[in-house]
C-alpha cells in the first residue's frame, strides 16, 4: 500500500514502484490494483480519511461459518475471527469458552457456553467500530486493566481534545502469571500489551495508564513470586525503554469499561496488598522471637539401607530432649519428612509463642513462599497438575495458624560449631536418623472381640428361625438370662447376621486369610451358623486380597502311557532330504513302542497322515 499527499504524486510514485517491481521480476495484477483513490480496501478492511473498519465482505464471510462440530473447526473459527480482534472489545474474555473447546478429548461436545460465545463474537463483528489509523507523528496512550487472568487494553491517540481508539487489545495470561496476586498480574499484562502495541506505535512515545504502581513494584520486586528471568524481561521491556512512561489515570480508565463479570476494584496500595498475600499469616517471620516460650528444632531423614528406604522425623527442644520422633513409611522422601516434622512442631505448640529452627530449604520455602502461591493457584502447578505432597501442605497451612505467635527460621545444616542453634540442629538430625533405623509399624485398626457379658453385645440376641434350626442341632445347650446360647464346648453362638457383620469388620481391618480369621473366632470362642462358609466367601470376595494373592503353581506336565498298545499316540515331524517336492516326514508312534507309522509330506501338516493299524491283541497265556 502506497500513500501520498496528492493524486499526482501518488500516480508518479506508483509508476516508479511498478517499474522497480518489473525490474526485479515481479508482476502486478491490474485487476486488483487500486491506484490514486481516497478509499481503498486492504487486507479485509476499508481505509478512508484516517480511519479503518471491517468490510462487509469480511463480516459476511465470518457470519457464514457454521457452528463447529469438533475442536479443529473451533480452532479454525478462532483463527478467522481472531484476525478481527482489534475491532472486538474484550475479545479474550468473550472467546474464553471457545478456547476451552479447542482441546482434543473423547468426550468433546458443543456446550451451551461455547454456543453463546460463538454467537456473541458474531454479533460483535456487526457492531465493530471504526478505528483510527495510527499516526507516527503523535504519541500513543495505552490504558491497561486485568481481571481473572484476562488482560485488556485500549490503544489511543489524541485528536484535538479527545482520545481516539486505535486498537482494542486483549489476551490471556500464561498459567504461571495467572496464579499471581492482582498487583503482579497487572505487570505481566502490561508487558504483553506493550509488546503487542509496538506493532502499531512505530517506536513512538507511549504513555501507559494503570491503576497500579507498576514502576515502583518493578524497582523493588517481590522475589518470592517472580523468577529472575521474568523480572529481567519485564524490567528491560518496561523500565529500560526511555519512550515508555507510566501514568496514573486521573479520569476514567477506558480499559475498565471492557466487558468483565467482576466489579471494579477499589483503590488500594500495591505494597500493602502484596505483603498480605505473600504470607501465610501476617505475623509470620523468619527471625527468632524476642519473648519466645518454646525454641524447637525439626529435622527429617530419608536414606537407603540394605536396599530398603528408611525415613523418620523428629522434634527436639533447645536442651536436646526429644519432643516427638516417629518412623515414617518407607516411601517417604526427605522433603516430605521435613514437612511432617514441621507440622508436628506447629500442632504441639498450639496457643504458645514458638520459634522453630529447620535446616530444610524446602520446608522453609513452602511455609514462607510457596504456600501462599499454591493456595492462590488452587494447589496446582503451572501445567495444571496437582502439586507434590498436597496432603502435607494443606495440613501445614492449617497448622501454622495454631500457635499464638510463630517464627520459622532457616539454619545451615550439619554445623560443627558449639552455638545453641548448631547443637539443636545436630540433636534433631541425630534423633531423626535414630528413629528412622526402627521398623515402621503400619497402623492397623485395633479390634477387640468382646467377651460374653460385655456391654458391646446387643442386650438380647435376634436369632432368626434359621438360626434356631441350626442351634437345635447341638446337644447340651446352655441359655443365659439374656437369651444367648452356648454350645457344649462353651462357644457363644451369635446370630448369623451379627456374625457376618463381625467377620466383614475383621477382614476389612486386617485382611487376614481364611485360616487366620477362623483362628481369631476360635480364640474368642465365638461361633455362628455356617461361619466357615461365610469367612471363605468374604475372603474370596475381597478384591484387594485377590490382587495380592499369589497365583497357583503350574502343574508338572504328565506323559500318559497306555495300558495296552495303541491307546496313546505321539505325532512329530522331521526334515528329510528334499525330493519330488517332499521335504518332511510325519511320524506317528504309540507311547508303548510296539508300532510305528510314517508318511512323507510336502509340508509339516497333520492332515492326510495314514492312520496306524492297531496291532492284534496278545493272546492270553494258556
Amino acid at each position: 500500500m502506497l500513500a501520498a499527499a496528492t493524486e499526482k504524486i501518488c500516480q508518479e510514485a506508483t509508476g516508479d514502484l511498478l517499474q522497480t517491481l518489473g525490474t526485479l521480476g515481479y508482476r502486478a495484477s491490474a485487476k486488483k490494483a487500486q491506484i490514486a483513490k481516497q478509499e481503498v480496501t486492504y487486507l479485509g478492511y476499508k481505509i478512508k480519511q484516517g480511519q479503518r473498519w471491517l468490510t462487509q465482505a469480511m463480516k459476511e464471510t465470518i457470519l457464514q461459518i457454521p457452528e463447529p462440530a469438533n475442536p479443529r473447526q473451533v480452532r479454525e473459527f478462532l483463527g478467522t475471527v481472531g484476525y478481527c480482534r482489534l475491532w472486538i472489545l474484550g475479545f479474550a474474555e468473550k472467546a474464553r469458552p471457545l478456547y476451552e473447546g479447542t482441546k482434543e478429548n473423547k468426550d468433546w461436545k458443543w456446550t451451551e457456553p461455547m454456543k453463546e460465545a460463538f454467537q456473541e463474537l458474531r454479533r460483535a463483528l456487526l457492531e465493530a467500530p471504526a478505528l483510527a489509523l495510527p499516526d507516527p507523528s503523535k504519541p500513543f496512550q495505552l490504558f491497561v486493566d486485568e481481571k481473572r487472568g484476562i488482560e485488556k487494553g485500549v490503544l489511543t491517540q489524541r485528536w484535538g481534545p479527545w482520545k481516539r481508539p486505535v486498537a482494542y487489545l486483549s489476551k490471556r495470561l500464561d498459567p504461571v502469571a495467572a496464579g499471581w496476586p492482582p498487583c503482579l498480574r497487572i505487570i505481566a499484562a502490561t508487558a504483553l500489551l506493550v509488546h503487542d502495541a509496538d506493532k502499531l506505535t512505530y517506536g513512538q512515545r507511549l504513555l501507559v495508564y494503570t491503576p497500579h504502581a507498576i514502576e515502583r513494584v518493578l524497582k523493588q520486586p517481590p522475589g518470592k513470586w517472580i523468577s529472575n528471568a521474568r523480572l529481567t524481561h519485564y524490567q528491560a521491556l518496561l523500565l529500560d525503554t526511555p519512550r515508555i512512561h507510566f501514568q496514573t489515570p486521573c479520569t476514567l480508565n477506558p480499559a475498565t469499561l471492557l466487558p468483565n463479570p467482576e466489579e471494579n476494584s477499589p483503590l488500594h496500595d500495591c505494597d500493602e496488598i502484596l505483603a498480605g498475600v505473600t504470607a501465610m499469616r501476617k505475623d509470620l517471620t523468619d527471625t527468632p522471637l524476642d519473648n519466645s516460650e518454646l525454641k524447637w528444632f525439626t529435622d527429617g531423614s530419608s536414606y537407603v539401607k540394605d536396599g530398603q528406604r528408611r525415613a523418620g522425623a523428629a522434634v527436639v527442644d533447645d536442651s536436646g530432649q526429644t519432643i516427638w520422633a516417629e518412623a515414617l513409611p518407607p516411601d517417604t522422601s526427605a522433603q516430605k519428612a521435613e514437612l511432617i516434622a514441621l507440622i508436628q512442631a506447629l500442632e504441639r505448640a498450639k496457643g504458645k509463642r514458638i520459634t522453630i529452627f529447620t535446616d530444610s530449604r524446602y520446608a522453609f520455602g513452602t511455609v514462607h513462599i510457596q504456600g501462599p502461591i499454591y493456595r492462590e493457584r488452587g494447589f496446582l502447578t503451572a501445567e495444571g497438575k496437582e502439586i507434590k505432597n498436597l496432603p502435607e501442605i494443606r495440613r501445614l497451612l492449617e497448622a501454622v495458624q495454631m500457635p499464638r505467635a510463630v517464627s520459622i527460621v532457616h539454619v545451615p545444616g550439619h554445623q560443627k560449631g558449639d552455638s545453641p542453634t548448631a547443637r539443636g540442629n545436630r540433636a534433631a538430625d541425630l534423633a531423626a536418623r535414630k528413629v528412622a533405623d526402627k521398623d515402621f509399624i503400619t497402623p492397623v485398626l485395633a479390634i477387640g472381640l468382646p467377651p460374653p457379658g460385655m456391654g458391646t453385645l446387643p442386650p438380647t440376641p435376634e436369632y432368626s428361625s434359621t438360626d434356631f434350626a441350626w442351634i437345635q442341632k447341638h446337644t447340651n445347650l446352655q441359655k443365659d438370662k439374656d437369651g444367648w446360647y452356648r454350645d457344649s464346648d462353651g462357644y457363644l453362638i451369635l446370630p448369623a447376621q451379627l456374625g457376618r457383620q463381625l467377620c466383614e469388620h475383621l477382614h476389612l481391618s486386617t485382611h487376614l486369610g481364611e485360616k487366620k480369621t477362623l483362628m481369631l473366632f476360635q480364640t474368642a470362642r465365638l461361633r455362628f451358623p455356617r461361619h466357615q462358609t461365610t469367612v471363605k466367601n468374604i475372603v474370596h470376595a475381597c478384591k484387594a486380597c485377590q490382587q495380592m494373592r499369589p497365583g497357583k503353581g503350574q502343574h508338572a506336565g504328565l506323559r500318559y502311557r497306555g495300558e495296552g498298545p495303541g491307546q496313546h499316540w505321539e505325532i512329530d515331524f522331521t526334515e528329510v532330504r528334499p525330493g519330488r517336492r517332499y521335504r518332511a516326514l510325519g511320524a506317528l508312534q504309540p507311547r508303548t513302542p510296539s508300532h510305528l507309522s510314517g508318511t512323507i509330506k510336502r509340508q509339516e501338516r497333520m492332515g492326510n497322515i495314514s492312520t496306524p493299524v492297531q496291532p492284534p491283541e496278545a493272546e492270553a497265556p494258556s
